[in-house]
């Protein structure tokens, strides 16, 4: 069977080669086994793509498709682009036509989901087998500023992290970076925070995954004394504030250029931060 997982924009390309898989749009990976799927937040057995013109086109095409479901179903549509349409149109419309084939309609608690999935002017039809992975059953307590677990899952891909690695996340937040990495079959995970909210919310969804991880309650200082010389690996979520974070920021290269064994792996929505990387090498 084919599949389609949706990704984060940006991360296809690592996804692709990671589960042997094929880029078919922005966000869509094509692939054949469900092994692994941590890295989408949707996943569909595909049935059909095309591309359309405009909204009658659109149904027309999808009226054409041969779909054999058994038991109730209903029509789900995620869209993306700027469309004279809108998602509840499609779910109406082409539910309606299903309905009026024979399939049994159940809005609430159906057997199947249709899925109808459209990228700009592309549209992919399949099975929904999995939805909203990305918000992660452990995450009860969330920071704001967190990644959600199909990204703290895929860079810790990105960052070749081994079972053997001792991993260090020096901006824990809710815990989601470390938990991966504990969920992973890393062994050794720590977690650094500055904030004591933070840590009790990492050490509450920890328990809830049942994951083995140490958080300790400090700023990026403490790396360089709880660790030794090359001895971590590293990949981390920079926090973001209003307030100058110049400081911190220094602090946590200068740590990491001590105590990080190999590449480090950071993410920021800041490029401010690049200016305290200059003892780094830096692939973007």
């Amino acid at each position: 069977m084919e599949y389609v997982g949706i990704c984060v924009k940006g991360l296809e390309d690592y996804v692709a080669e990671f589960i042997k898989g094929v880029k078919l749009d922005d966000g869509r990976i094509k692939f054949n086994s469900l092994k692994d799927i941590n890295y989408f937040d949707y996943v569909y057995e595909l049935f059909e793509s095309f591309k359309f013109s405009d909204f009658e086109d659109l149904l027309d095409k999808l009226k054409k498709i041969e779909i054999s479901i058994k038991g109730s179903f209903r029509v789900k549509c995620k869209r993306e682009g700027d469309h004279e349409f809108r998602s509840l149109e499609v779910e109406r419309q082409f539910g309606e036509f299903l309905f009026d084939k024979g399939f049994k309609v159940d809005l609430k608690n159906p057997e199947n989901i249709v899925f109808v999935d459209i990228v700009n002017n592309r549209c992919y039809v399949g099975l929904l087998k999995f939805s909203d992975l990305s918000r992660r059953d452990y995450r009860v307590k969330v920071n704001k500023q967190s990644i959600d677990g199909c990204v703290a899952y895929t860079i810790l891909k990105i960052g070749n992290l081994k079972t053997s690695d001792v991993f260090v996340d020096p901006f824990c937040k809710d815990g989601t970076i470390c938990i991966e990495a504990s969920l992973s079959g890393c062994k050794n995970v720590f977690g650094l925070d500055s904030i004591t909210s933070n840590v009790l919310a990492s050490r509450l969804n920890t328990k809830i995954a049942n994951a083995n991880i140490e958080f300790i309650e400090g700023d990026c200082g403490w790396l360089s004394t709880k660790f030794k010389e090359k001895e971590v690996k590293i990949l981390t979520s920079l926090t973001f504030s209003w307030r100058d974070l110049s400081s911190v920021y220094r602090e946590f290269f200068k740590e990491a250029k001590t105590v990080a064994k190999g590449d480090i792996v950071v993410i920021s929505g800041n490029d401010k931060f690049f200016e305290f990387c200059k003892n780094f090498k830096v692939v973007r």
